[in-house]
């Protein structure tokens, strides 16, 4: 049995998955990805993970309608939101959500394990 965090990763484009899981590895922890939102829900990984990744604009259900589904839950889980988007009405939207951290591609790894480790309280 592992004892560090999982983080869930929820992008549909593969190659962030790749690189986000890739960049947590690197610091020694420990990520499942998902394609979409629907597959992270239904996949019951909800109760072990301590962190969500997610993408803001995915087809079907997108990073800012999980982040409220799981508000909705009752989650504590924290939720970092990434996007490639920086129209000012999608971040507003985004911020409006409370998400742990709000970061736009490409983003900075040190910025981004800031984020995680602080999201974890690690």
């Amino acid at each position: 049995m592992s004892l560090q965090p999982l983080i869930s990763i929820i992008d549909d484009d593969a190659s962030v998955r790749l690189a986000v899981l890739s960049l947590l590895r690197s610091f020694g922890l420990k990520g499942l990805a998902f394609d979409s939102a629907e597959a992270f829900l239904a996949s019951g990984e909800l109760e072990n993970t301590k962190l969500v990744i997610t993408d803001i604009h995915m087809p079907g259900m997108s990073g800012i309608d999980l982040k409220r589904n799981l508000d909705a839950q009752g989650s504590t889980v924290p939720v970092i939101m990434i996007t490639a988007k920086t129209e000012v009405a999608v971040m507003e939207r985004a911020r409006a959500c409370n998400p742990s951290c709000l970061l736009k591609k490409p983003f900075d790894s040190e910025e981004f394990i800031t984020c995680v480790e602080r999201a974890l309280a690690l």
